[in-house]
């Protein structure tokens, strides 16, 4: 695939210059509540017509995950982040139609990857994508990996052509967290948006959305959005070398352990696109 002609190609969509053709069937693949407005504001008010979906319900099982503001059952706790997701797309004219929960666990995505992979490429096969866009495989979230891996997966098993985008979160580099930047960052791969006045108010406000999450929220900036075409992984070896950003933080999940559930589900995804193609 010739990167430098996509670039281009998607550097006029995401500026919203294509004009009377149609626009690209668009799926944003997120692992919890907030990471769409962090990652990809300006493509959800570029594209009206995008789907989103959530990999988890952003309410881990352990209640000391939990922001302040949360209160009563983790079921709540997840009601209450839907609640949040509606106020926060309410902001880029996304209604409930076009948002879609795969039932993943905070957390725990990568303990269930197979059955999410096998529920997102139904949901691709159903609706159709010209483009999946989802997190970078870098370390800093156990569920952000796990959609980096599934998006892949779920690709891989489709017989359409479809473009694999990356969005920046954040993960480790030299004991901090870093955010708004790829790990292996190369800019001539990058198409960089710088956010307008509007734009950047418009994300404020979705950010604001998301009040349980502030305290989180706070670490990341609104000026700019990066994304660029995800690169073939190896998900057997580390994003990095060091600890990786949730080991940093005492997670429950290891960088070791989540390698080995990773190949794991791709062992089940080769397998399953064997049966298919036989």
């Amino acid at each position: 695939m010739n990167w430098q002609a996509e670039r281009l190609h998607w550097a006029s969509i995401l500026r919203n210059e294509h004009g009377e053709g149609t626009p690209p069937r668009t799926v944003l693949l997120v692992a919890h509540p907030d990471d769409e407005t962090i990652g990809a504001s300006v493509l959800l008010a570029t594209f009206p017509q995008i789907r989103v979906v959530y990999l988890t319900d952003g309410a881990p099982r352990d209640s000391k995950l939990w922001s302040a503001d949360a209160c009563g059952s983790r079921d709540e706790y997840a009601a209450m982040r839907r609640t949040e997701v509606q106020r926060a797309l309410s902001h880029v004219s996304i209604p409930a139609n076009q948002v879609d929960w795969l039932g993943g666990i905070d957390q725990e995505a990568i303990l269930a990857a197979s059955t999410l992979t096998a529920k997102f490429s139904e949901y691709l096969s159903l609706h159709g994508a010209d483009a999946v866009i989802t997190h970078a495989y870098e370390g800093g979230h156990p569920d952000h990996d796990a959609a980096a891996l599934i998006a892949r997966l779920a690709i891989s098993q489709s017989s359409a052509e479809t473009l694999l985008i990356e969005m920046t979160s954040y993960h480790a580099r030299a004991g901090r967290c870093v955010t708004g930047e790829f790990l292996h960052s190369d800019p001539s791969s990058e198409l960089v948006i710088e956010l307008s006045e509007e734009q950047r108010l418009r994300k404020s406000q979705m950010l604001a959305a998301h009040s349980s999450q502030r305290a989180v929220l706070a670490g990341f900036g609104v000026d700019r959005e990066r994304f660029r075409l995800a690169p073939a992984y190896d998900f057997s070896k580390p994003p990095h070398d060091g600890p990786l950003w949730y080991e940093c933080m005492r997670w429950p999940m290891t960088g070791t352990r989540w390698r080995s559930l990773a190949a794991l589900a791709t062992r089940e995804a080769q397998e399953c696109n064997a049966v298919h193609s036989a």
